[in-house]
Parts: C-alpha cells; structure tokens; sequence
C-alpha cells in the first residue's frame, strides 16, 4: 500500500513538474481563473455528491499553493432564487444574504451582475452589495434614481464607491514587470426593473475593450448572456482572449477564432480552471482550461463549511415553523422530472404536468383543468431517485397559495394562447388535462373542444391570477369574464402549492 501512495506521490511531482517547466522560462507566466457562474445554493446537491461552496474554497486554496496568481470569479446569478433567500433570519427574508456571507468566506474576487440579481427589491440588492467583500465589475448597467442614472456601487461610510465598469488586473512576472490584464463585465436586459437601464450589452463591450487593449496585454471578459450572443461578441471582439460566462446552466466550451468561451454547469456541479501562460517575448497568450467536477471526493473547507452549516440551520429551523422535514423521501422518480428552464418555458415536461395535477386535486371541488406559469419552477435541473420535501422546496421557492377559477371559456382560450406566445420565458404555461391540436389550432379541455361560452373551473396559482406574468396582465380576480374565485385557507393543502405537491406525491 506504501508502494502504491509513493508511485502516485512520485507521479504527481512529475506531472507538476511537467506542467511548470512550460512556464519555466523567464518570459513566461502563468495566470489562473477559478471560473464559477450561476450559483444559488450554497449546500452540496443530489445527496451530497456534487456542488457544495465549501469544496469549491478547497479547491481554490490548493490552486493559490500551486500558483499565487488566482483570481475567483463568478459570472453572474447568485442572489436569487434560491428556498433559503425566501426564508427568514433576525426578522428579515435572507434574500442572498447567505451566498454573499459564504462567497466573502470562499475568497470570490470579482463577480458581474447577473438577471437574477434584480429579483430582489433596490433596498435588498444594495444591502447585499454592502456586505459583500468582493468586488463588482458591471459595464452596461445603471441605477436609475427617479431618472437620473449612475453607477451602481458600494457603499462605505455612508459614501458610494461605483462599481467599476472596466478594471486593469495586475501580475508580476519573474522579472518583477507587471503583467496587465484587462477586465469587464456585461449581462443581457432581461430583468427589467424599475431601477435599472441597461446600455447595449454589445455596444458596451466593445467600447470597453477599445478602451482596455491600449493600456494592457491582453483583455478577458465576465459575461452573463446567452451562448449565441456570446459567439457573436468573440466574432466582434476576434483578440479578446477568454471569455468566462454565465446564464446558460449547462458547461461547455468552443473557440471561436482566437477566444475561448466557456461556462461551468450551475450551482458549483462544475467549475472552469482557466490557465493564461502569458509570454512577454512574443506577447502570445495560451488559454488552457480544465472543466472539473465538484463532488463528494473533495473535502470541505473548514471555515467555508463553517459558514454553511449556519445558514443550514438557520434554513433547518424555518423548515420546522413550517411543518416540513427535508430529508423525508416522498416519492421516487424513475424518469428525470424535467425541471429545467430549456425545457419548462418551451414545451410540456413531466414536472410541470405533476405540479399541474397537484394544484387540480387540491381545489376541494373539483376542476376541470389546470394551469401555471413554468417561470415558478426554478431548480433549472433535473430530479431523479430520492424526492425530499426539500426537493419540493427548491422546484417552487416562492410558493403562493393555489387557486380555484371558475371562469369563460373565452377567458381561458385567450390565457392558453397568450401561454404559448410566451414560449421560451417565465410566462409560457404548463398545464393538465388540456391539449392543443397544432394542427386546427384548437384548445381541447378534458378531452372534449374548448367551448368559449361554457364556464370552466380552472386551478392555477395565486400569481398567475395577479396579471404579473409576461402578457397576462388581464387575468386578474377583477376580470369581468372570471365567474367566482376559490381561495384556500393558509392551513389548507392548497395553502402553499409546495404543500399541494408535496401531498399529492406522498399519496
């Protein structure tokens, strides 16, 4: 056994040794970039086998042993959604709270905006911009203050420091010259609050490249937009030279032309470890990247899990107020229950059609369909095995009560067409007992058609009957085609559509 360990010791030296010797020359140095992007939980998934913050701190300790030259970043959404963010903690909704505390633990050095981060209100993002101890790059999105913009920034006695909307990252080599590496951050506009404008997200970038590669060896970007923008920003921008991406949840990588683009799975499943070998002969950059997998075969950092286990309990505590155990196995799926954003805003999945029938057996009197926005589910995963009520949690943060609507069949035709308008967002509609008939273009309600003068009673949730969602704005309880409207008790089933589910998978 003592053998074994030394020929792997003895490998491992060797294979580090080879991996040093190429930038062993004194014209050469080597940069890394721990690259993370989409992270809203900061506990490890699928029972314990991947992701978890907490190994990702390992991980970037044992890269700065190797080489001090690391920085963290992470591309975006992270605030929100999350359960934990929708809890309560010192008589307050954490609200992100808990990722910025276990990123400040982890070392996270720089982060762009991402959508998500403007879930919350302007008053929670700018508490949670003041606690974090990383800095924000963010190159194509204001403040508006009752219309004036401005920087969004962080505030330190009682003053604003903007964020910065380009940075020069500095390096030394082994000749003790600086190394400068240029840095912005964009994300794309499609989160429209309020209190935030957004500059062109392609315009902005190339003006802050122009502006950067004068000043610097060589430029990289933090990214939060979709793949297909991102291959036509590296098209526009051929000598940029990594570009680190968030938005989309799914790892990959390409090279277009010159630059690299990539993007780690979410929630930490996966990180990028990019490594820039920088050559001040030939001011060549060589961009080497390893995708690696978080999982249980890596140990916990200490003081990170520390962290962790706080707002752990803290969660473990709200969950007991709630009547909920989160390790309680309530139904065992087979067949992946498609819960992932490509899937649930585009067409009908198996989740959806489950939490659908959940809300219908709920509504003590029956109904004849039911109805819900896809954009409430959002795990953006797949859940197979083992189904906890936690599980449960994390498919439907936000809750809110299910309602039963009797209601026109007019008034129902023009919401399932207004649904499916909106494919490809938040406000594209999953549904039971419906089906639609591409063909005649034709809704059909329990098998039989659609009949817009008959009355129907109809499930869905408290939101979706708000006029909230994306081009429903006339499906609210006032809507003169709405009959009468069923609302549940707070201890009823229908109470909290995770309890509706959660009762109907027990059963």
């Amino acid at each position: 056994m003592k053998k074994i360990a030394l020929i792997l010791l003895v490998s491992q030296i060797v294979l580090f040794s080879c991996r040093t010797a190429k930038v062993g020359s004194k014209s050469e140095t080597e940069i890394v970039f721990l690259h993370l992007n989409d992270v809203y939980e900061i506990s490890p998934l699928e029972g314990g086998k991947k992701g978890g913050m907490a190994r990702v701190a390992t991980v970037r300790k044992e890269l700065i042993q190797q080489n001090p030259n690391v920085v963290t970043v992470l591309s975006g959404d992270f605030l929100s959604p999350s359960v934990l963010g929708t809890l309560k903690y010192e008589g307050k909704t954490i609200r992100g709270r808990q990722m910025v505390d276990v990123m400040n633990t982890v070392g996270v050095d720089w982060v762009c905006l991402g959508n998500h981060e403007f879930d919350i209100s302007e008053a929670d993002l700018q508490e949670r911009i003041n606690e974090s101890k990383f800095d924000w790059i963010n190159t194509n999105a204001w403040q508006n203050k009752g219309g004036k913009l401005e920087p969004f920034g962080k505030i330190i006695n009682g003053a604003k420091q903007p964020f910065a909307k380009t940075k020069i990252l500095e390096f030394k080599d082994k000749q003790g010259k600086t190394i400068k590496v240029g840095l912005f951050g964009i994300l794309l506009p499609s989160n429209k609050k309020d209190f935030v404008f957004y500059d062109d997200f392609f315009e902005s970038a190339k003006k802050a490249y122009d502006e950067l590669k004068p000043q610097c060896d060589f430029v990289v970007a933090l990214t939060h937009i979709d793949k297909a923008d991102d291959a036509k920003l590296a098209a526009m921008l051929p000598d940029l030279k990594l570009m680190m991406g968030g938005h989309d949840h799914d790892n990959m990588i390409q090279k277009i032309g010159g630059v690299t683009l990539a993007k780690a799975d979410a929630n930490a499943k996966t990180v990028y470890i990019h490594r820039l070998v920088y050559n001040s002969k030939t001011k060549s950059v060589e961009v080497k990247s390893e995708l690696k997998e978080i999982n249980d075969k890596i140990a916990d950092e200490p003081t990170t899990a520390a962290v962790v286990k706080k707002w752990e309990d803290i969660a473990d505590e709200n969950y007991r107020k709630m009547g909920l155990d989160k390790n309680n196995v309530i139904y065992v799926a087979k067949e992946p229950l498609d819960g992932r954003e490509s899937s649930i805003r585009n067409f009908q999945t198996n989740l959806g059609n489950l939490i659908a029938k959940s809300t219908a057996v709920s509504v003590p009197s029956g109904v004849d369909c039911a109805v819900f926005n896809g954009g409430s589910v959002r795990i953006d995963d797949q859940l197979e095995g083992d189904i906890t009520e936690l599980d449960i949690l994390r498919v439907l943060p936000f809750g809110g009560k299910v309602l039963g609507v009797k209601m026109k069949g007019r008034l129902l035709e023009r919401t399932l067409e207004t649904g499916l308008k909106n494919k490809g967002s938040g406000g594209y509609l999953q549904w039971d007992n419906i089906r639609y008939d591409e063909a005649s273009k034709q809704w059909f309600i329990n098998g039989k058609l659609l009949d817009v003068n008959q009355e129907y009673n109809v499930s869905t949730s408290d939101f979706l009957m708000s006029g909230k969602e994306k081009g429903l704005d006339f499906l609210t309880t006032k809507n003169p085609d709405v009959v009468s409207v069923y609302e549940p008790k707070d201890s009823d089933v229908g109470g909290d559509i995770r309890r509706a589910v959660i009762a109907f998978l027990k059963k």
